[in-house]
């Protein structure tokens, strides 16, 4: 991340992954890198900005954090299905009424991505918007309380697949509509968020739709939702960064290196997905999670999570579970 340092500085940012650790301990082509924000932000006026390149699209608390910043290890299973973790486009976004209202909207197309076909025409256009609000905040601020609603419309040219992982990252498919791409005309999808902070407590849900036309499968709705609660041990407070309408990541009072204990936090989510519907059989899947997150600076963390899973699926009903486990370092 860096700055060109007009009067109003322009913000560059480049994130990217090497593939490596997605391969096979026999496998030798260890060379793959994907860029995941390629991307600059234009201030317009003090508090709106213009931003361009491959970037996050404005929708979701949930997509919108980083994901080393949210209380669970991985995102909820509706949001990886039915929202994209990034594209290529523009977004305009601003805060009004003393940071009290967040507007964001955005166009994309992938065209550019070097996996999508690389004519305008031959892949999906997207029009994403985004708006917050703060109604209530106290005195002391420690408690606040977040809406938001986003709406995400795409023309529907590259067709559509339905299918994520129970949150947990490599595992196999458990909810899945095949690996054949359906025929669509249109997907709208809509979402609402709310949050509800007050002081180390953080509570969080969001529901999520998406009304698919495809006539070849009777026109289905796949939806679902989440539900989380975190709690912090060590008394910390999450920020709330009302210039984007979302939260940060827990601060730490003292960290390890400072003879402290760090930050210590304890998190449960319980989501949901639905995606039996129509012709489309791709599963009805429930998750319960418990986890516990150690900050012990800013550079170092460690995370652990439990989930409980149920799949209805096939005419099939089963269980499963498993834990998750990461360590997070930050070298700069």
């Amino acid at each position: 991340v860096g700055t060109l340092n007009f009067e109003r500085p322009w913000v560059w940012t480049l994130f990217g992954a090497t593939h490596a650790f997605d391969k096979g301990f026999d496998v030798r082509e260890t060379d793959e890198f994907s860029w995941f924000d390629v991307r600059l932000d234009i201030p317009i006026w003090e508090k709106a900005s213009f931003s361009v390149g491959k970037q996050k699209e404005p929708i979701s608390m949930e997509r919108m954090m980083s994901m080393t910043h949210l209380p669970q290890q991985e995102r909820s299973a509706v949001a990886d299905a039915l929202l994209p973790s990034r594209n290529t486009g523009v977004v305009m976004s601003g805060s009004i009424f003393n940071d009290r209202v967040v507007l964001a909207g955005g166009a994309f197309n992938d065209f550019l991505d070097k996996d999508q076909p690389n004519s305008f025409s031959d892949n999906s256009t997207n029009y994403v918007s985004r708006a917050t609000w703060v109604p209530f905040e106290d005195d002391s601020r420690s408690s606040l309380l977040h809406l938001g609603l986003g709406y995400r419309y795409s023309d529907g040219v590259e067709g559509g697949l339905v299918r994520t992982e129970p949150e947990f990252n490599q595992s196999p498919d458990f909810i899945s509509s095949g690996d054949e791409i359906f025929d669509t005309d249109k997907i709208n999808t809509y979402q609402a968020e709310a949050s509800w902070r007050s002081g180390r407590l953080w509570l969080h849900g969001e529901y999520i739709r998406t009304d698919i036309e495809a006539p070849d499968i009777l026109d289905p709705t796949v939806d679902g939702y989440h539900v989380s609660a975190s709690w912090s041990l060590t008394g910390e407070m999450r920020e709330y960064n009302k210039r984007v309408g979302v939260f940060r990541r827990l601060p730490i009072a003292r960290s390890v290196n400072q003879n402290g204990w760090g930050a210590w936090e304890v998190a449960a989510r319980y989501s949901n997905i639905d995606a039996n519907d129509g012709l489309l059989e791709a599963g009805d899947m429930d998750i319960w999670s418990a986890g516990i997150n150690w900050w012990l600076s800013p550079y170092f963390s460690l995370h652990l999570n439990y989930r409980y899973i149920t799949l209805d699926k096939d005419g099939l009903e089963g269980n499963s579970q498993g834990i998750n486990s990461r360590i997070v370092l930050v070298l700069e």
